[in-house]
C-alpha cells in the first residue's frame, strides 16, 4: 500500500520521507508523521520522526552512523535539525506482555497500559510505501518503500495512554495529542475489525477515555478549549463524537 503526502522541496515532509527511507527497517513509525499517513493532508506540522522498536540496542549503531549526535536513550539528531526519538518496547510479544502485566491483578497503572499500547502499536505495524511529492507540481521527492507504520488504532491506543501521563506543564502536548486523536477517528479509516483486536483491557480504558474527552460534555468542553487552537484542518468534534459512539456502540460493556 502506499501514500503521497505533499510538501515543499526541501521542507519537513521532503527530509522527514527521505530520512526515513535510510533509516533501519526494524523502526516502526510512530507520532505526527505516522499520523499524517493515516489521515492524509493537510495535518498539523511536525517536526521530528517518532519511532518504537524491540531490543533497540541491535539498531543504534546504524542509526547513529547516520546521526550527527547521538543523546542516548534513543535520541539522534540529524543534518537539518531533524531529530529522530526511538522508544525501546518491552522485549516480548503483546499477548506474552499482556499476561505478565495481569498477573499482578486486573488493574494496570497509566505507565503500565502505555507501555502495552506502544507494544501492540509496533507488533501490528503494517507496510506502507511513503512519497513525498512537490505541492507545486507534484513532482517526486523522496521515497521510503516498504516502511512499518503504526495503524490508526495503534496510535490511539498510544496517544490515549498518553495525555494522562503528560504534565501539567505541556499543555500544548496534550492539546496536539487530542487534535490528532479526533483527526485518526475522523479521517484515519480506523475500521472496527483494528479496534476489536485492540487487546481487551487496554481498549475498556481507551474507550472510556474517547468518550470522556469527545463524548461527554464536560470533557468535551475542555477537549474544544485544548484543540481549537488548530485549525488546519478544523476538527469538528460533532464528527468525532459520532465516531466514537459508532465505535463503542460496536463494543458491548464498553463505555458510554
Amino acid at each position: 500500500m502506499a501514500v503521497v503526502l505533499s510538501g515543499r522541496r526541501g521542507g519537513t515532509t521532503h527530509r522527514e520521507v527521505e530520512l526515513l527511507a535510510s533509516l533501519p527497517p526494524e523502526l516502526r513509525l510512530i507520532g505526527g508523521l505516522a499520523v499524517m499517513c493515516r489521515v492524509g493532508t493537510p495535518h498539523r506540522a511536525t517536526v521530528d520522526l517518532d519511532a518504537v522498536t524491540r531490543d533497540l540496542t541491535s539498531v543504534h549503531p546504524a542509526i547513529a552512523r547516520l546521526a550527527l549526535t547521538s543523546a542516548g536513550g534513543g535520541q539522534y539528531r540529524f543534518e537539518g535539525d531533524l531529530d529522530l526519538d526511538v522508544i525501546d518496547i518491552a522485549p516480548v510479544p503483546t499477548d506474552e506482555l499482556l499476561a505478565e502485566l495481569l498477573a499482578d491483578g486486573p488493574d494496570l497503572s497509566d505507565l503500565e497500559l502505555n507501555v502495552l499500547a506502544h507494544t501492540w502499536a509496533h507488533d501490528s505495524a503494517r507496510a506502507l510505501d511513503i512519497v513525498a511529492v512537490d505541492d507545486d507540481g507534484g513532482a517526486r521527492l523522496a521515497q521510503a518503500t516498504d516502511r512499518m507504520v503504526a495503524t490508526s488504532a495503534g496510535i490511539v491506543a498510544m496517544k490515549a495512554t498518553t495525555v494522562p501521563l503528560r504534565a501539567s506543564s505541556r499543555p500544548e502536548k496534550r492539546a496536539s495529542d487530542l487534535y490528532d486523536l479526533g483527526r485518526l477517528l475522523v479521517a484515519g479509516r480506523l475500521s472496527p475489525g483494528e479496534w476489536a483486536a485492540m487487546p481487551e483491557p487496554l481498549r475498556d480504558v481507551v474507550a472510556a477515555r474517547l468518550h470522556q474527552w469527545f463524548v461527554d460534555d464536560g470533557g468535551r468542553d475542555r477537549t474544544y478549549r485544548d484543540v481549537r487552537r488548530f485549525d488546519e484542518p478544523l476538527l469538528d468534534l460533532d464528527d468525532v463524537a459520532d465516531v466514537v459512539e459508532d465505535l463503542l456502540a460496536s463494543q458491548p460493556g464498553q463505555a458510554g
